[in-house]
């Protein structure tokens, strides 16, 4: 064994713990080197002025500093679960919600179509009552499809299982170069309802080409207020600051101001009014 070697386990050597038949060639080695009992000579000694220094009495501040971080990990971790709470049960009235809009859509489209056909509101030439009828229909019927599309996506999402399969579906989306209105419709779709932050942080990575869109920007304006995640409303709020969608004044007015929304949050919200 030579000297560096020996010197590594010094300190083996000095804890009291070490038996005395480990480390028997380093023993050996100190026992016939006399560079390396000089150098192990000091070092004891060192340890030893170091063990008889004073030790020094606890502040007592100490005391106090440790309850004050006690408190404030306990207010941060009741936090952290009243915001998982309030997401889940944002979660399960959107998923409701979705689900029964189309039932009520359709009973709605045929409630108003038998009402307009047994009460005409007010006498007019038949061409222009027919017209009339027509175009309620139609818009009534655009309203159920969008919703049916909006039902299909969540019950797809809820089938899928896995956030990857998600997310590989919006990366497939994102790589579209003149993607239609539908793989916008499904982009928007991800970002508003997805479960899985990452999914909707991608999404609106896809989305942000397609910012000068109307229909973009009133999904991302749609998905502002109820977003939760902190990421992904720091990413919402860059997309409408560089947008310049003034529209999005009063969520993030009501974001800026709302103590329950995250601090970094809030001040982004601030710094996108003052662009806005």
């Amino acid at each position: 064994m030579n000297c560096p070697d020996a010197r590594d386990l010094f300190p083996a050597l000095l804890d009291a713990r070490t038996a005395a038949t480990e480390h028997l060639e380093a023993r050996a080695h100190l026992a016939a080197c006399p560079a390396c009992q000089r150098d192990f000579t000091a070092l004891c000694q060192t340890i030893s002025a170091l063990d008889s220094l004073p030790v020094p009495a606890p502040s007592s501040h100490l005391r106090r500093n440790f309850y004050a971080m006690l408190e404030e990990e306990k207010h941060s971790a009741a936090s952290v679960r009243a915001a998982t709470v309030r997401e889940q049960r944002v979660r399960r009235v959107a998923r409701w919600r979705w689900i029964l809009a189309p039932a009520f859509g359709t009973a709605l489209l045929i409630g108003g179509f038998l009402t307009g056909t047994r009460y005409p509101s007010a006498p007019a030439p038949a061409e222009f009552a027919a017209d009339a009828t027509q175009r309620e229909i139609r818009q009534l019927r655009d309203q159920v499809n969008k919703m049916g599309r909006l039902v299909g996506y969540q019950l797809l999402q809820q089938q899928q299982g896995p956030a990857n399969d998600r997310l590989r579906d919006v990366l497939v989306a994102a790589r579209s170069e003149e993607p239609g209105d539908r793989v916008l419709d499904n982009l928007i779709s991800a970002l508003a309802f997805d479960p899985s932050a990452n999914v909707r942080l991608r999404a609106l990575e896809a989305l942000y080409p397609h910012a000068d869109n109307a229909l973009v920007r009133a999904g991302v304006l749609a998905a502002l207020p109820r977003e939760q995640n902190p990421l992904v409303q720091l990413e919402l709020i860059d997309f409408v600051g560089s947008a310049s969608d003034r529209e999005a004044v009063p969520a993030l007015q009501e974001m800026s101001q709302s103590e329950s929304v995250d601090r970094s949050v809030r001040d982004a919200a601030r710094r996108a009014l003052a662009q806005l």
